[in-house]
């Protein structure tokens, strides 16, 4: 329903209709608690409008030659949004108030007093919970010469008319990669510009330099650890002497940014950082009755970690009893251009660390999946503990790496290790093949010799407990 009113106080206040938002009030509503759900943009938020929706819409209608792929993004995202629109203002539960919600320093006996600023005035929506949903927005930095009418970022990049003819992409996380592989597939010239090293620096260097030769083989042009110095005319001079000429226009992909301003932390005496608004992983923040969830946070700058902790946020604040005891699972990460890549575990940096372990690395074309579908650019790298083949942490890039990411998740929450998946079954030929190709050489390295692998697992926990000490 649209509109609230000021004079109740509502179970629960959600500042932000984006992924985490929409899933904290939904959730409610289930329990039957009337929210009220602010929201000054699209419903949807990031995700459905300019994010997660458009870019794989856009990945796929360049994948299957749409004639015009940029105008088929925006009617696909437009029915979306239109349906979760409907969805929210029809919801018996949900009250959706229009307008920009900022905290203030205001109780009303147990009630939280949350100023929002619409375009008929200032109303105030009173809630015994305020969850802060407000999502990140896109990072960019100056570029000497650049003309702005030149410059998106995925906030106005499903807005252009028509693909551009040479674009320039600064920047070498997920949205760069996909972007890249998309436009590059319509046949606009791409190339990618990134400070570090190579692309999806967070990833293993075994699947980024899989990554790079795909890039390159659709004619990508990847300049990594340089910069833009300045674009004159068109050109682009990059740091390393490169020049690119014909450049008309430049995507910055170089991160996001939690949005901070305008939410009244400091008013509300909520804890944050430049990175984000400080918040446990059941979204408890430095205030009782005030939570956070998603990008705000800086913690889980994904649609699906978003979701995540608005569930726990919604178990804690619907079923306040129950013990709050479980950590928060594996979350995986997944970019979608071509290969996909999907990981998930520890850090790369921290898998480096424990000298116990094994590193198992199949190639697709290693298996009769990748054989048959002539599959180039593809790999799984697997770390695991020595002797209970624990996972570390695993990463795929290739076909359907999205999907089978799923299957180390499941073990890592469960403590499941390639030991124990030597026994499970694939489908043949599939190409989870080598997943049991992995679990194959795990069992080749470790049967063995058990009592060899099982002092080396005991001595590296060992080493690990004294380290934290």
């Amino acid at each position: 329903m649209i509109g609230h009113d000021p004079h109740r106080t509502y179970r629960t206040a959600v500042i932000g209709a984006g992924s985490g938002g929409l899933t904290a009030a939904i959730g409610l509503s289930g329990f039957g608690h009337e929210v009220v759900l602010v929201e000054g943009g699209a419903v949807g938020g990031d995700c459905t409008n300019v994010g997660c929706i458009p870019s794989k819409t856009l990945l796929h209608a360049a994948a299957t030659d749409n004639p015009d792929p940029l105008a088929h993004t925006r009617r696909r995202r437009d029915e979306l949004a239109a349906e979760e629109d409907e969805m929210i203002r029809d919801h018996e539960l949900i009250s959706l108030v229009r307008g920009w919600a900022s905290l203030t320093d205001r109780r009303d006996g147990d009630a939280h007093v949350v100023r929002v600023h619409t375009d008929a005035g200032d109303v105030e929506v009173r809630a015994e919970h305020v969850v802060i949903a407000g999502g990140s927005t896109a990072a960019t930095i100056d570029i000497p010469g650049l003309d702005d009418s030149m410059v998106v970022t995925n906030e106005k990049l499903f807005e252009i008319p028509e693909a551009p003819q040479h674009l320039l992409i600064v920047g070498g996380g997920a949205i760069a990669v996909e972007m890249a592989t998309a436009f590059a597939a319509i046949g606009t010239r791409v190339d990618l510009v990134e400070l570090l090293p190579r692309v999806l620096a967070a990833e293993d260097p075994v699947v980024t330099d899989v990554v790079e030769a795909s890039l390159r083989s659709q004619g990508v042009g990847l300049h990594l650890g340089t910069t833009v110095e300045r674009i004159d005319d068109g050109t682009a001079h990059l740091a390393d002497g490169t020049a690119l000429e014909g450049v008309d226009r430049v995507l910055m992909a170089i991160g996001r940014r939690p949005r901070l301003d305008r939410l009244g932390l400091e008013l509300a005496g909520v804890d944050h950082t430049p990175k984000g608004v400080v918040a446990d992983d059941w979204g408890r923040t430095s205030v009782d009755g005030i939570w956070a969830v998603g990008d705000v946070t800086g913690d889980t700058m994904t649609t699906h970690g978003a979701g995540a902790v608005a569930r726990r946020t919604v178990r804690a604040i619907a079923l306040p009893k129950l013990p709050k005891l479980k950590s928060l699972g594996a979350i995986p990460s997944a970019v979608y251009g071509v290969p996909e890549v999907a990981s998930v575990g520890i850090s790369t940096a921290a898998v480096e660390q424990i000298e116990s372990r094994h590193r198992l690395v199949v190639r697709y074309d290693d298996v009769d999946r990748g054989f048959t579908d002539g599959i180039v650019h593809g790999v799984l790298v697997v770390d695991v503990e020595r002797f209970t083949g624990k996972i570390l942490r695993a990463a795929v890039a290739g076909p359907g790496a999205a999907d089978m990411i799923g299957i180390f998740t499941l073990a890592i929450d469960h403590g499941i290790g390639l030991r124990s998946m030597f026994s499970m079954v694939h489908p043949y030929p599939s190409h989870a093949e080598v997943i049991r190709q992995a679990a194959d050489d795990f069992a080749g390295l470790t049967y063995s010799s058990l009592p060899t692998e099982w002092v080396a697992m005991a001595r590296g926990r060992l080493r690990r407990l004294t380290r934290r000490s």
